[in-house]
Parts: structure tokens; C-alpha cells; sequence
């Protein structure tokens, strides 16, 4: 088997961008001459006789920091990029700015943005190297300050040089991984529409069903049945008629949004309905809930706040630990937009997880025994922000969880600094 002579995705990528670019313009806009780089490839000896220490003294600052020693794990590793560096300086300073130099860098970039190396590690590493050669610049020609003025304006010319087609190569890359994210973001929510229309024909045909043998029930045995279990049957009856249209319901909510302004819904009868369709989970927990402020009319899509506050309730249903649980509900307006707080009597959140409450998949360390999936607070931070709203929360251990809502009120909200403790 022999080796394949295709190049790697960023070497591709760097061979790409190396065409788009223009050299003898961007040599042009940083002003680099010839004399220039007769000064770089002057310096170029000077830099022999200090190079290892300067690739030593970095090396040494790489590892005070977690974020870019953890990158340096193997010592063989560590040997072959400090030799790669002092060689990437010197080539620096050779000044040979041929269409070779350039995909070079641009390759530097790309391996850097592969490895997730961040762009202020690699600035690090230019800012210690022009730190170095000045002050070694200075201590051999003390007095001459115009041939100092002239070697470090070349020398910067040179670093910008390279710092700019190593973000440019940074660019590419994320442009690249921003297209790729839009194309899997659009294919999964066609997918997601389709699954939401079959889902929901499937759960509708049996819900039909229980409606229809309902109906049989109160015709064929209505005279024969106690009152209390005709009353029963009803009940499900309507129980079933109402999934039925909150499937509907939630099938519209996934259809592409307009760019029409969001109605003015009623918050409070938004907020019953949430009420409503929790209540079994609240009995269940015996966990009782106040409104203490009747919620004002908002602008928003009434399904999915109204799935934002059922979640809260099961949320809180879920993992309050006390008998009775409480939860009181309180909202203050302000100028365009309401602030709707959920405070609970529950456990409360550890300072350390309050960040990744709202992550998919995510789940507090003291509930990871519960059964849940870690989704919850994520769809609900989602509903909350695509109607143009904030959510967040503030907690204590042993003192219960705040989450406070802020949604637009009849005129849409302004982009407003978050309160304390935002997000």
C-alpha cells in the first residue's frame, strides 16, 4: 500500500487561499522593500546567536498556563516544535516572500486552527519573539538608534505579514465550519418538520381511537354507569380532544417562523394553561403554585411560552425536596419588556453549576440518579429566545432557585443591558 498524494483538508484549504491572495499587494500595504529585507537577512545572523533562548524563555510560558500545556503532554512533541519554531523565525528573516512563504503560513494557520489553538497562543509566541529581538537589538548597537528605528520597523512589517495570513487562514477555517454548521442546521430542521408531521398523524390516530371508544362507552353503557364514572369517562373525553389540539398546536410552532411581529397574547391565560397542564405532576409532589402579580399581555407565540412555563412547573415539580413544595410566581414591568420570576422552595443550584444549567444533555450532579434526559431547561431557554426574551437564574444551596424571565411586552423589547447575576 502506498501513500496517497492527496493533500490534507488544511493543507487544500491553504492552497486555496494562497490563490486568492494578491502578495505583491499585501507586501505593498505594509509598505516592504527591498531594503527592508536586506535589513531581515542582516539580522538573520544575530538571530543564531539568541534563537534557543528565546524558543526556551517561551516554552517556559507556554507551560505556566493550563490552556496551552495541555497541548505539550509528550517531550518528543515539545523537541519537534521548538526546532519547527526557531526554523518558521528564521525563514522569517530570510525575506524570500514567494507564493511558497505564503502557503506556508496559511498551512500554519490552518494546523492551528485544526488543533483548536486559539489565535491569542500563537499572538503569545510573535509577541514574545519581537520582545526578545528588540531588547537584543537595542544591547548591540546602543547608540545607533536610527539603524535600531530601521531594523524594527522591518522586523514588525515581517511579523505582520505573517500574523495576517495566519488569521486569514483562521478565517477560512471558521468560515468553512460556520458553512458546514449551516448546512447540517438547515437539513436537520426539514428533518424536524417531517418527523413532527409524522409524529404527529401517529400520536392523533390513537388519541381518535380513546375518543371514539369513549363515545361507544357513554352511548352503549351511558344509563348503566354510576354517575361518577360517567363523569370519569367524560373527563378523558375532553383530556383527549385537548392533546389532540395542543399536537396541533405544537406542529404549527415548528413551521418556519414569518417575519411578521409576534400577536399580542394573554400572559395570564398563557400562563393557566401552563398551570393546567402540569397540574397532575404538581399534585403528584404536592407542590403548590402562587401567582402573586397576574401576568400582562406579552407579544410572543402563545404555544411556546406556554411550553417555557410548563417546563418551569415540571422543573420544579421534579426536584423540590420539601413537603409542600412552593412555587411563587411574580412579575415587575418596566419599559417595554416584563420580568417574570419562578422562585422555588427547592434544594437550590451549586454556585459552580448555575453556568451549565441550561446545556443539552447537562444535569446536576444531585439529580444524575433522577430519570431525565438534561433537555428540559435547554428547550426552554430556546422557546424564551425566539420570542426575543432572556431567561435566567439565580440560586443558593439549602435556599431555593429564581428564574426570572424577560419577555417583550405590546411593542417589542430593546437590546437592554442584562440586570445583575444575567446572563
Amino acid at each position: 500500500m502506498t501513500a496517497s498524494n492527496d493533500p490534507s483538508p488544511g493543507e487544500a484549504d491553504a492552497a486555496d487561499s494562497a490563490k486568492q491572495l494578491n502578495p505583491l499587494r499585501r507586501l505593498a500595504f505594509l509598505e516592504m522593500s527591498e531594503a527592508d529585507a536586506m535589513r531581515l537577512r542582516a539580522m538573520a545572523a544575530d538571530f543564531q546567536g539568541w534563537a534557543d533562548d528565546m524558543v526556551e524563555v517561551f516554552y517556559e510560558r507556554l507551560f505556566s498556563f493550563e490552556e496551552t500545556a495541555k497541548f505539550l503532554k509528550s517531550s518528543l512533541i515539545v523537541k519537534r516544535l521548538k526546532q519547527v519554531q526557531r526554523e518558521h523565525f528564521e525563514s522569517m528573516l530570510e525575506a524570500d516572500w514567494n507564493g511558497a512563504y505564503f502557503q506556508q503560513r496559511l498551512q500554519v494557520g490552518h494546523v492551528h486552527a485544526e488543533m483548536g489553538i486559539e489565535p491569542q497562543y500563537f499572538l503569545g509566541a510573535f509577541n514574545q519573539y519581537v520582545t526578545y529581538s528588540f531588547q537584543k537589538l537595542a544591547e548591540r548597537q546602543p547608540q545607533d538608534v536610527e539603524t535600531f528605528k530601521d531594523q524594527a520597523s522591518s522586523l514588525m512589517k515581517a511579523v505582520f505579514l505573517d500574523i495576517g495570513l495566519t488569521l486569514d487562514a483562521y478565517f477560512a477555517q471558521s468560515t468553512r465550519n460556520l458553512r458546514h454548521a449551516l448546512d447540517i442546521y438547515w437539513q436537520a430542521n426539514a428533518e424536524l418538520r417531517q418527523f413532527a408531521q409524522l409524529t404527529s398523524h401517529d400520536l392523533k390516530t390513537p388519541l381518535a381511537t380513546v375518543a371514539n371508544l369513549c363515545d361507544e362507552a357513554l352511548d352503549e353503557f351511558g344509563g348503566q354507569m354510576p354517575d361518577a364514572a360517567r363523569r370519569l369517562i367524560e373527563a378523558a373525553k375532553d383530556r383527549t380532544f385537548r392533546m389532540s389540539h395542543m399536537i396541533d398546536e405544537l406542529l404549527a410552532s415548528t413551521l418556519p417562523d414569518s417575519h411578521e411581529p409576534f400577536p399580542i397574547v394573554s400572559g395570564q391565560e398563557t400562563l393557566d394553561e401552563a398551570i393546567e397542564t402540569t397540574r397532575p405532576l404538581l399534585e403528584k409532589h404536592a407542590v403548590e403554585v402562587s401567582v402573586l402579580t397576574p401576568l400582562p399581555p406579552l407579544r410572543g407565540d402563545r404555544v411556546r411560552l406556554r411550553e417555557a412555563f410548563a417546563n418551569l412547573l415540571s422543573n420544579a415539580a421534579k426536584f423540590i425536596d420539601r413537603r409542600p413544595g412552593k412555587v411563587t410566581i411574580d412579575v415587575q414591568n418596566h419599559a417595554g419588556h416584563c420580568l417574570i420570576i419562578f422562585a422555588d422552595n427547592g434544594p437550590g443550584i451549586p454556585p459552580d453549576e448555575l453556568d451549565r444549567l441550561f446545556v443539552p444533555f447537562r444535569r446536576l450532579a444531585m439529580h444524575r440518579s433522577r430519570p431525565g434526559s438534561g433537555l428540559g431547561l435547554y428547550f426552554t431557554k430556546n422557546l424564551i429566545m425566539q420570542q426575543g426574551g432572556r431567561i435566567w437564574v439565580e440560586s443558593k444551596l439549602g435556599e431555593g432557585s429564581r428564574f426570572h424571565i424577560q419577555l417583550p411586552l405590546s411593542q417589542p423589547a430593546a437590546r437592554e443591558p442584562a440586570p445583575p447575576h444575567g446572563p
